[in-house]
């Protein structure tokens, strides 16, 4: 760390001043580590082991950097600022239903997922939703990316989860974690609590389903959990159960179940209430069912028509998770369509701002047959790089300047999880063999380019070694409520996710990403 004497004021850290210098002399980063990792287990920063994924007793340490990653203060506090306003946007969406049929008409001819999922949103708004409210768990994921113009730093959006928005319990032990390995590095309290930010999203996701199970009415009332067959992260979401407990739910009320069970096992009576075990289910929360992997056969795809049709809460409902898809994200990007949602002016720039370049990939869209016109003249790998040009520029200057500081992009499908997306190469081979209808299932999204650091990425039975790498900041926040009133929305806790320069994919879960936390600074001309 730098030299200079600090005053006990809690001034946000300079980088350059107050980083931990790197890289880390060998005998005490191999101190450090040893240490991370008893802490890491004895703190419950831990999740089941790749070879045994279906039970909990081999468990090893979560993924994690051994030191917070550097971000821009001032970015975080925007995506803090923006988040409530994200929240009520896809709240208010999800009760659009013929907004969102409208949005998807396109991709529903060739995704099979995303049509049943668009079908069951219909056939429930036409029956008449029985739910009096409902609740949206969520979790924005931005970057910290540079403007290729300006080569300024700007908060740009990855992509909004409102389902399963997971790692909140891992991401609060490891803000703890490096707490105290900057502690035991020698930093000063004050320093560490103005560059480590206060970190609780498990209390806040538990405060939102016990709202929503107060509001049910029933002390006896089930809080359904949807779980995959198999799950190697159960550990991160035990901890939102123990919370509930915490905060007065009886942990005998929580149920754990697939989709298949439920086929099996819950039902509707003649007032929708959604009975299981013959108790009724107040809240149901959906840590599955956003994949096309959790629904095996039509059984998984019945019962959630079933749990939609009841008057259980679901965070989410079914409007919420066809809300979710990247062509949502995408037609939101375009021209007066955040605003058909947001009326603040004020409020729906802050929104706006953030969004990174999209665009559909629709057989009559003018960009989308640029691309494939271009594709077509036998696209070089630097040529490929370059479809940025195609959506900012006429085709002439695109060709001319083909060669000039060309801009990457992702081809993406409508999942969720961690992968499926296309990059380089891949995106000119799949534009150039796809159909019309195919292609608008996917969108294009600029390649953003995020702030690169080095990190030690410390990962169970795996050396850990200085690397560059890159981040992605989540945050976590709520919107509980009805379709005419204003919701009751909150903001709490983050998470970040750091993985190698070179790496294509994110996500923990797929094995890309590290569970990191923000090292807060401010530029000072370093």
């Amino acid at each position: 760390m730098g030299d200079r004497k600090h005053s006990s004021v809690e001034e946000i850290p300079s980088f350059k001043e107050d980083f931990p210098s790197l890289p880390i002399d060998s005998s005490i980063l191999n101190t450090l580590i040893e240490d991370a990792q008893d802490w890491a287990h004895a703190n419950g920063l831990v999740m089941r082991s790749s070879e045994n994924k279906s039970s909990s007793d081999s468990c090893i340490h979560a993924p994690f950097s051994l030191l917070p990653a550097p971000f821009p203060a001032s970015l975080y506090r925007q995506a803090l600022q923006v988040q409530d306003a994200t929240a009520r946007l896809y709240h208010r969406i999800a009760y659009d239903t013929q907004w969102l049929l409208n949005a998807h008409e396109n991709v529903i001819k060739t995704d099979e997922f995303t049509r049943n999922l668009c079908d069951i949103l219909k056939k429930v708004t036409d029956e008449g939703l029985a739910q009096r409210k409902t609740l949206v768990i969520q979790r924005s994921d931005y970057m910290s990316h540079k403007d290729p113009f300006t080569s300024e730093y700007t908060l740009k959006q990855v992509e909004v989860n409102n389902i399963a928005s997971s790692m909140g319990a891992h991401a609060e032990r490891v803000s703890s974690l490096h707490r105290r390995v900057l502690s035991l590095l020698g930093m000063e309290e004050g320093r560490i609590k103005a560059a480590i930010p206060h970190n609780k999203p498990v209390i806040m996701i538990a405060r939102a389903l016990f709202l929503a199970w107060k509001e049910f009415g029933r002390p006896n009332g089930v809080i359904l959990v949807i779980v995959e067959d198999v799950n190697q992260n159960q550990i991160d979401q035990r901890h939102i159960e123990y919370e509930l407990t915490e905060q007065g739910v009886n942990p005998a009320l929580i149920k754990r179940i697939t989709l298949t069970q439920c086929h099996e096992s819950v039902k509707l009576d003649s007032d929708r209430h959604l009975i299981l075990d013959e108790s009724t289910v107040s809240v149901v929360y959906f840590r599955a069912g956003y994949s096309p992997d959790h629904y095996h056969s039509h059984k998984e795809w019945d019962a959630r028509l079933t749990i939609e049709r009841s008057d259980a809460i679901k965070a989410p409902w079914i409007g919420l998770q066809v809300a979710n898809t990247k062509k949502v994200q995408q037609v939101l990007a375009e021209d007066g369509q955040l605003e058909l949602f947001i009326s603040n002016f004020a409020e729906a720039a802050s929104v706006r701002q953030t969004f990174a370049g999209l665009w559909a990939l629709d057989g009559n869209d003018p960009v989308a047959e640029k691309i494939i016109k271009i594709s077509s003249h036998n696209w070089t790998t630097e040529m490929s790089s370059c479809v940025y040009k195609v959506l900012l520029y006429p085709l002439t200057y695109f060709i001319q300047h083909a060669q000039a500081k060309p801009e990457g992009y992702v081809l993406k499908p409508q999942l969720e999880g961690g992968g499926g997306n296309f990059y380089g190469d891949e995106v000119c081979d799949k534009l150039l063999h796809a159909t019309a209808e195919e292609r608008s299932a996917y969108i294009l999204m600029e390649k953003l380019r995020p702030l690169v650091v080095q990190s030690y990425l410390v990962r169970a039975h795996n050396s850990t070694q200085l690397a560059e790498s890159v981040s992605e900041l989540g945050i976590y926040g709520y919107a509980f409520g009805n379709d005419i009133d204003p919701p009751v929305v909150a903001t709490g806790g983050h998470l970040l996710r750091t993985k190698g320069k070179l790496v294509l994919e994110g996500g923990v879960a797929v094995g890309a990403s590290v569970i990191d936390s923000p090292f807060l600074y401010e530029y000072r001309g370093e």
